[in-house]
């Protein structure tokens, strides 16, 4: 298996080298086509006429291709992304009305995300499947995945206690060293792993229980207490050199997915909005009849949510001094929201609330468009709003230390592999209504998951 999965691999990169180099080749010779438009070269060397000659035909033949396959197909492409967000904008605007262009005010900067969007839409639904499907294949093996690994790390320990460290860690075996009793030649890995990180744990308690107490007393005994300070600097710079690979592992874990991450905070704001002008529209019409009992009222949980997360999502990477920064006007930005949402409930004009929030809605829209994440609202806008509080962090953990609980300690029991899976569902559901109460739609599971804060 092993031998053909290299075989495969090979051929994929020597056919992956060769469009390279045919590719390399071509754009070489369209290059050489446009350098001399004047055919200078013709006068000095016979030659390179005819590898401008070579080189024009293969850029006719590569501009004919590309006229009649590539470039319709982009152009239908385009024209349809600017069509749906043509029509997407209109349907947000239409319940505003002729105030439209005052509340809602046409921004290039909004309809480019929401293009983007729209171009990008039909790739990110089937990464959004792909991904769906995983996280429905591990759901449903929640039990299994969670016995096997507990059997597995526990077999793993107790089998690295007779195992020889590698000759890498303190005390280990020499490279050559050969399993007796006719074991095989190839060591484990995760044994050699788990024995090794066992061997420094060991070393290092050695060392900390003989020098470490000598800082008590260094004036008797300064050759030891000299030593554990020396320790314990080495520890502390092999702590900080973690820390710097655990940044890199979350540099790279924080890639985003793409455009349409990117771009759809603005989508969903686009959405608030035209909730905010239906319930206005709806609004007059219940003046008109004089039914006050039929005021509508619009919620905001969605544009919350983008808030939260907008410097996450509209920017690849923030510095750690930064992201208070960007943390706090995100808190700011949901007060003010949920002060908005409060004065449908306080204000005797409710029309003129949901204006106030429709040029809200509308500015955060446009600033995060724009990149401008520490500013999605102006000071004037935040004042008298609370901070918002995020509190998802505690809902997740209590959520993941039960199921995770739940899962071990079933297995613990012995419970089989199919009534662990119905136990974590059970479990699962109940916390789930615990923590987050009847508003949670599987739709807002995935948010959950990222860690936005829906309260």
């Amino acid at each position: 298996m092993l031998e053909t999965l290299w075989t495969v691999i090979a051929l994929a990169l020597v056919l992956t080298g060769g469009a390279l180099v045919l590719t390399g080749l071509v754009w070489m010779l369209i290059t050489l086509r446009r350098m001399d438009p004047e055919d200078r070269w013709q006068d000095r060397a016979p030659g390179h006429s005819l590898v401008r000659a070579f080189a024009d035909r293969t850029f006719r033949l590569v501009s004919w291709a590309q006229a009649r396959t590539v470039g319709p197909a982009a152009r239908r492409y385009v024209r349809w992304g600017a069509r749906g967000t043509t029509r997407h904008l209109q349907w947000a605007r239409r319940g505003f009305g002729q105030d439209a262009e005052r509340l809602f005010p046409r921004s290039h900067a909004v309809r480019s995300a929401v293009c983007d969007w729209y171009c990008t839409m039909p790739l990110a639904g089937i990464a959004y499947v792909i991904k769906a499907c995983v996280l429905l294949l591990v759901t449903v093996n929640t039990g299994v995945i969670v016995t096997r690994l507990v059997t597995g790390v526990t077999h793993l320990w107790e089998r690295s206690k007779q195992a020889n460290a590698p000759w890498w860690a303190p005390g280990g075996a020499p490279a050559d060293h050969v399993a007796e009793g006719g074991g095989s030649d190839r060591p484990d890995p995760l044994l050699a792993l788990m024995a090794a990180l066992r061997r420094v744990g060991e070393v290092i308690a050695e060392k900390a229980g003989a020098h470490l107490s000598a800082l008590t007393d260094p004036l008797n005994r300064p050759t030891e207490a000299i030593t554990a300070a020396a320790a314990l600097v080495l520890v502390a710079m092999m702590l900080l050199a973690s820390r710097v690979a655990w940044l890199a592992l979350r540099q790279i874990a924080s890639l985003r997915v793409g455009t349409n991450r990117e771009n759809r905070p603005v989508v969903v704001l686009v959405n608030c909005l035209a909730r905010v002008g239906a319930a206005q529209s709806y609004h007059r019409w219940s003046l008109r009849i004089r039914s006050p009992l039929t005021a509508p009222r619009v919620h905001l949980a969605d544009a919350e949510r983008v808030v939260w997360s907008a410097w996450r999502t509209r920017h690849t990477a923030i510095r750690g001094v930064l992201r208070a920064q960007h943390k706090e006007h995100a808190a700011e930005v949901v007060g003010a929201l949920r002060m908005m949402e409060t004065r449908q409930d306080t204000d005797a004009d409710r029309g003129r609330v949901f204006e106030e929030l429709a040029r809200m809605l509308a500015k955060i829209a446009e600033r995060y468009a724009q990149g401008r994440t520490l500013a999605l609202l102006d000071p004037e806008d935040l004042n008298g709003a609370s901070r918002a509080v995020n509190r998802e962090w505690i809902r997740m953990v209590i959520l993941g230390v039960v199921v995770i609980g739940s899962a071990v300690g079933a297995s613990a029991l012995g419970v089989s592999d199919a009534a662990i899976a119905q136990v974590v569902g059970i479990v699962s559901l109940v916390m789930v209504g615990l923590l987050y109460g009847a508003r949670l739609t599987p739709t807002d599971l995935l948010d959950v998951v990222r860690g936005q804060s829906r309260k």
